[in-house]
């Protein structure tokens, strides 16, 4: 049996209260527009209503599997932890089994892909080619 992408690590680490990145807004942004949500619903504390907890399940899942963040990173940005990031891409995971959600979720994802090349290339051009701004 092949391990998938949101397999919980062996690192455990605690949550993060450092300011959001360009990234995490970036794909917390996308997410919430797929949704029809402002971004600011999906890091309410509490769960919130269905649409905005799973927006918040796919934003968790995008930062991990396609942003390589560790689970504990992905739940962090949104003051869970990597058990809750760990759920997340589960459930993510068994909703890509719906066409149409896994082709809005890839739509997403190649967006996010190309923002990011495109920020490393910007960023490189600028800096004279050394830049690390924008980890794989």
């Amino acid at each position: 049996m092949s391990k998938s992408p949101c397999s919980e690590s062996s690192v455990h680490s605690g949550l993060s209260q450092k300011p959001l990145s360009a990234v995490d807004w970036m794909a917390t942004g996308r997410v919430a527009l797929a949704f029809g949500l402002k971004p600011e619903e999906l890091h309410s504390a509490s769960r919130g209503y269905a649409k905005a907890a799973r927006a918040r399940q796919v934003s968790m899942y995008i930062l991990h599997v396609s942003m390589g963040m560790t689970l504990s990173q992905a739940g962090a940005v949104f003051g869970r932890d990597r058990t809750t990031a760990a759920h997340a891409c589960k459930v993510v995971e068994d909703l890509r089994e719906d066409p149409k959600f896994d082709a809005v979720l890839s739509e997403i994802e190649g967006q996010l892909s190309a923002s990011i090349a495109s920020a490393r290339m910007h960023s490189s051009l600028s800096s004279g080619g050394q830049s690390d701004a924008y980890p794989a």
